[in-house]
């Protein structure tokens, strides 16, 4: 159900979409697919939790190793590597991004969504903390803030390139995936510690 709901809110738009339509794709009634869900604002806030769920699902799965810097760019080289996997998910959460974009449709839907997005987001807090500790991250981060830019960044990063990739490899005359990987190390040089690491 989420899937066919994801593949027709990409064809169509979210405002182009309908239970109706939803209905149809699945083969089932518009009262059937109101047994399951309330709205089509809530479909589409279940297709969003669950493609954000895949997607931080496969970077945490990532194997890490090394220092908190290294773990860190493992993480970063997943999101990379997601987003050529699964670029239909990234497109969806912009055009999530775009539908919902001034409010929520309702307070319940908005309470849902923080709550989903305080726990789906990766470790990133945990890893800056252990980098400042163990010498490989600069000491002067805040790592809750540091945490939400970069994820909001490689999220902006990646969501464009899995929507206009193939444009911007004709205009700019450069690889989607190499203008990624030059994000990646730029937000390596800027997490990175100049002292030592023990």
């Amino acid at each position: 159900m989420i899937l066919a709901a994801q593949e027709l809110f990409l064809e169509k738009d979210l405002s182009g979409v309908t239970m109706k339509d939803i209905g149809q794709r699945l083969g089932i009634s518009r009262v059937t697919l109101y047994k399951y869900y309330n709205s089509i604002d809530e479909l589409a806030f279940e297709v969003q939790m669950k493609v954000l769920e895949d997607l931080f699902g496969f970077i945490e799965a990532q194997k890490r190793s090394g220092s908190a810097i290294e773990k860190m760019r493992n993480l970063f080289l997943a999101w990379e590597d997601f987003t050529k996997r699964s670029p239909s998910h990234l497109r969806f959460i912009g055009l999530f991004d775009h539908y919902y974009l001034e409010k929520y449709p309702t307070r319940e839907l908005e309470e849902k969504y923080k709550e989903f997005i305080k726990n789906v987001f990766p470790s990133q807090v945990l890893l800056i903390r252990e980098g400042i500790q163990d010498g490989s991250i600069r000491s002067d981060l805040d790592p809750a803030k540091t945490s939400a830019m970069l994820a909001n960044t490689m999220m902006s990063m990646t969501q464009r390139m899995a929507s206009r990739g193939n444009i911007l490899r004709v205009e700019q005359e450069i690889d989607p995936g190499d203008m990624i990987f030059q994000l990646i190390d730029m937000i390596m040089a800027y997490l990175k510690s100049e002292a030592p690491s023990i």
